[in-house]
């Protein structure tokens, strides 16, 4: 599922494509991508010239000419992807920027969502309104405001409203960074710990984009062919890479956590 990093190397992969250009046609390969909006509205605003692309949390935001966005929304399994066709496995939406190729909105499992946004719009659009502040401009202070209550730390971290961009792969793999038990609580978090938390999940995350960089992103979930770059993510009885104890698997806040009962 992406996360911060996969988006932001969307951006950037996006940006790199079409940013300056202008598309010359447009296909909608699956009308579920679209949510019930205009069809022929998003093929017109997709034919603007790209102004600049954006990240929010696990948003990625498209800017226009005239001041209209495309808001792209990759929940489990979307990516933007360049080929040389306007079809193929899992393409829901296509668009041609001359020189370039054709630029695929993927989706395996289809929850994606593309929305049109009119000019304004953007700073009204609820989702990101209610979205908490970027790991990279978190400080202790904002943080400690909004966590709140006996749930588990976990289960906080995962709310966008706390902090954006944050997912599943992250937890497991701070926790494990900064030592903290994968089941902690909000209420059992110290203030070092906190101090901790603020400071690394921006270096975590530089770290992630810095190893993932690629035209198309392989997530893990997609049949094992992704290498798996994390330390303790998804390897249940490998060893622990600072302790060698094994790594152990536990399902908190109703996903899977990572952790090694030692280091942690």
């Amino acid at each position: 599922m992406p996360e911060l990093a996969e988006v932001e190397i969307a951006r950037e992969n996006v940006a790199r494509w079409w940013q300056d250009r202008t598309a010359t046609e447009v296909h909608i390969l699956d009308q579920k991508i679209l949510g019930g909006a205009d069809a022929a509205a998003l093929e017109s605003a997709l034919k603007r010239r790209l102004v600049a692309m954006h990240r929010r949390g696990k948003y990625l935001i498209a800017e226009l000419e005239g001041g209209q966005h495309i808001v792209f929304h990759f929940r489990m399994t979307g990516k933007i992807v360049r080929s040389d066709v306007e079809s193929g496995r899992f393409a829901r939406l296509a668009w041609l920027v001359p020189e370039v190729g054709w630029l695929l909105f993927k989706d395996q499992r289809r929850f994606g969502r593309v929305e049109l946004l009119e000019a304004g719009e953007l700073a009204a659009y609820a989702p990101l309104l209610a979205m908490g502040p970027e790991p990279h401009g978190l400080r202790v202070e904002d943080l400690q405001k909004r966590l709140r209550g006996k749930r588990t730390l976990k289960a906080a971290l995962l709310d966008q409203k706390v902090i954006a961009g944050v997912g599943n792969i992250a937890v497991s793999e701070v926790f494990w960074r900064i030592g903290l038990a994968p089941d902690i609580r909000v209420d059992e978090l110290n203030n070092e710990q906190l101090a901790a938390l603020v400071a690394d999940l921006p270096v975590y995350f530089d770290a992630v984009i810095e190893a993932s960089r690629a035209d198309e992103i392989v997530y893990l979930e997609e049949g094992g062919a992704a290498e798996n770059i994390f330390a303790v993510y998804g390897r249940k009885g490998e060893p622990c890479p600072r302790c060698e104890t094994p790594i152990e698997r536990e399902v908190i806040a109703s996903r899977s956590s990572f952790f090694c009962p030692v280091c942690q």
